[in-house]
């Protein structure tokens, strides 16, 4: 069997997970890195590793792959998949005026906040500044059925497809609850769904890549006694949103790094797109005081383009994706320059200036 990935890459992206996880005291940090026009996974690394030729007792639950294993309330990620479709069914348009209810508005019996008081913005500004207030509002313009067969197109509540056993494929609400206004909302900025990052990675992808989602693959075949390679069989990509509208979030993913909460992971010389999420854990039926935070989102240069997901599993030392997965997501693109992954231009992606304030999510 040979497998996509290279071993100098994984092992400095595992290493940069290991010190993450310490500096941020977490359970894990887990990263992914896809090549966005092939699927081709070039790196899937943990925090938590083991030593293959001497495994021990305490090394059982690191056995896991839980880039596929683990399923989590993803929180803000969800919204530029949400946004999607809105902007693809023509619900909205990215410049229509959104009203931000200065922080607090009711919907149902339900008190919804933003971590940033707005008034007015514009319907791209709330994926730029994360207004959970702002999408759940347009999420109302979605029908149960538009919501429910959107997430799946996106590959929710399925499993990615990767060719590794054991994947979860999460969970979401039933088509009967997305016909009510609260399950929209909370819906739409991340709450009462479950999705693996493999499933977040894949979703993001078509952002990158033309609308088209691909099924992302670690083996690239094998090879026989002879020494010839045999390619395994692809699945063939699938057009989830149009090229337009995947050009438009390509776009507003882009200001959410240039001035939104994805501020942290900019790099001189190139195209840097994402999102943050931080998302409260539910035990016992009840969100408690503990976290999960992600960025999930794609680097580019002049030829190569890769879809990249962190999440970073109930850190510690804070708990903002801005101070955690975002640092996480920076030290990999960083590391990817070093290896000549990705091979800065600074004409062709010119950054604008930093915002006055920057946001955390």
């Amino acid at each position: 069997v040979r497998l996509n990935i290279p071993v100098t890459l994984q092992i400095r992206i595992e290493r940069i997970a290991e010190r993450m996880k310490q500096k941020l005291k977490a359970k894990e940090v887990m990263a992914v890195v896809m090549e966005s026009r092939s699927g081709k996974i070039v790196a899937l690394a943990s925090s938590n590793r083991f030593y293959p030729k001497a495994i021990r007792r305490s090394d059982y639950a690191s056995l896991n792959t839980n880039a596929i294993e683990y399923s989590f309330e993803p929180g803000s990620v969800i919204k530029p998949i949400t946004f999607a479709l809105l902007l693809d069914l023509k619900k909205i348009n990215p410049f229509e005026l959104v009203n931000g209810h200065n922080g607090r508005f009711k919907i149902y019996n339900k008190t919804i906040t933003d971590e940033h008081k707005m008034d007015w913005m514009g319907a791209e500004d709330v994926i730029v500044h994360s207004s959970n207030i702002g999408i759940a509002q347009l999420a109302q313009k979605l029908s149960g059925l538009d919501f429910y067969d959107g997430f799946k197109k996106f590959g929710l509540t399925q499993k990615s497809g990767l060719d590794l056993p054991y994947e979860k494929p999460g969970t979401m609400p039933a088509l009967q609850q997305f016909k009510h206004e609260f399950w929209k909302a909370t819906t739409a900025y991340g709450y009462g769904v479950q999705a693996n990052l493999m499933q977040l990675v894949k979703a993001y992808n078509a952002f990158n890549n033309h609308g088209r989602i691909l099924t992302p693959y670690l083996i690239e075949g094998t090879i026989d006694t002879y020494g010839r390679l045999h390619k395994s069989k692809r699945d063939a990509p699938q057009q989830v949103i149009s090229a337009s509208t995947a050009e438009q979030m390509k776009r507003i993913l882009i200001k959410t790094v240039n001035k939104g909460t994805g501020v942290g992971t900019r790099t001189e010389g190139l195209e840097i797109g994402g999102k943050t999420g931080t998302a409260h854990i539910a035990e016992r039926g009840h969100y408690v005081r503990r976290y999960n935070s992600s960025f999930i989102g794609f680097a580019n240069d002049t030829k190569h383009r890769y879809t990249i997901g962190v999440t970073v599993v109930e850190p510690k030392t804070y708990h903002f994706a801005s101070l955690t997965a975002v640092a996480t997501f920076k030290n990999i693109v960083d590391l990817m320059v070093d290896e000549k992954y990705l091979i800065p231009d600074y004409q062709a992606f010119e950054l604008p200036p930093l915002p006055k304030k920057q946001h955390n999510d």
